[in-house]
């Protein structure tokens, strides 16, 4: 089941002139009662996208229009500076993308904005990291930040391909094979200004006061197993993904927890081992970690637990599916 969605103003934004293509319209005719896509069919039309040029998802995210992502790019337009911008966006985000962890991080003299699927399974996702970091740099050209003021850019997929395009673009050596996909900027990038006239600042307020509003409102209509799905895959793999952990982010009782999921036919433990799964094949498959790291990092008591899980459920022990390599993708599918 697909639960990792894009909104149907972002796909129009990057696929609109593409969009009476058969392959795009399929994936619209797919939109649900809160105009949202499936993520997995979008990241798969950019990653064909891609294939076109080494650069050209990059500079399509550098020159989408903003306003044009809903509420969240409405707000970013009336941001007086850089730095609010990205705060606003990373406010707005979950309204544009679900089970996608975004952050920013002032580190001494750098700011450091941070992006992941956070679905094992959509794989690979190389464009879709390009688009986010290349609306980065895009919005921050709106407030005369250049090309320069770039420290580091870095990427969660090994290098498959030359990159000496993006190279001379940005100026940076790109990374690869990172924790996750990041911009690195001088943090004097943060007060760049813009010169909107003073109404659109206070405008800018009451949208960040609707934001708010919006995010309220699309939690109540997420069933609360995809929202705890969301919160165990935050975790999975760098942190305790414990139940009374999972419960205190989302405000509840443990309790309430397994009444609630009950209502909708689920459990903590059958979202836990499903997560467990679809991470634990991705570590295996496309890392070089121990299995017992794996097994470590997934929170089980030891390596034999972890073999016998996902043995279990994929019917394949972890030294095969380790030895299959990406044939092995049809597995989790």
């Amino acid at each position: 089941m697909d639960t990792s969605k894009i909104s149907k103003a972002a796909f129009m934004e990057v696929f609109g002139a593409e969009s009476a293509d058969s392959a795009a319209s399929r994936i619209l005719a797919q939109a649900d009662a809160q105009d949202m896509l499936p993520l997995r069919s979008f990241i798969g039309l950019l990653e064909q996208a891609g294939e076109a040029g080494e650069l050209v998802v990059w500079r399509k995210g550098e020159s989408l229009h903003q306003e044009n992502l809903g509420p969240m790019g409405e707000a970013l337009g009336r941001c007086a500076t850089y730095g609010e911008a990205l705060r606003m966006f990373l406010q707005g985000f979950p309204l544009v993308q679900s089970e996608t962890e975004v952050s920013l991080r002032v580190e001494e003299d750098e700011v450091r904005f941070a992006y992941r699927v956070l679905d094992s399974r959509i794989w690979p996702r190389r464009a879709d990291a390009e688009l986010t970091l290349g609306l980065m740099v895009g919005i921050g050209a709106l407030y005369g930040v250049p090309h320069e003021a770039i420290r580091e850019c870095a990427f969660e997929h090994d290098k498959d391909g030359e990159s000496h395009a993006l190279t001379r673009h940005l100026g940076v050596i790109p990374r690869f094979g990172r924790d996750e996909n990041s911009i690195v900027v001088s943090a004097r990038a943060l007060s760049a200004r813009r010169l909107p006239p003073h109404s659109e600042f206070e405008a800018a307020a009451a949208l960040g006061r609707s934001l708010d509003d919006a995010l309220v409102e699309r939690r109540r209509r997420t069933p609360l197993a995809h929202r705890v799905r969301e919160e165990i895959l935050k975790r999975i793999g760098r942190e305790s993904v414990a139940q009374e952990l999972i419960v205190r982010a989302l405000g509840l009782s443990e309790r309430s927890l397994r009444r609630a999921l009950a209502a909708e036919n689920s459990s903590f433990q059958t979202i836990l081992d499903e997560c467990r799964r679809a991470q634990g094949f991705a570590l295996l498959v496309r890392s070089r970690k121990p299995m017992s790291e794996i097994a470590f990092l997934l929170g089980y008591s030891d390596q034999t637990a972890f073999s016998r899980a996902l043995s279990r459920w994929l019917g394949v022990s972890p030294r095969d599916l380790r030895k299959m390599g990406a044939e092995a993708e049809s597995v989790i599918r």
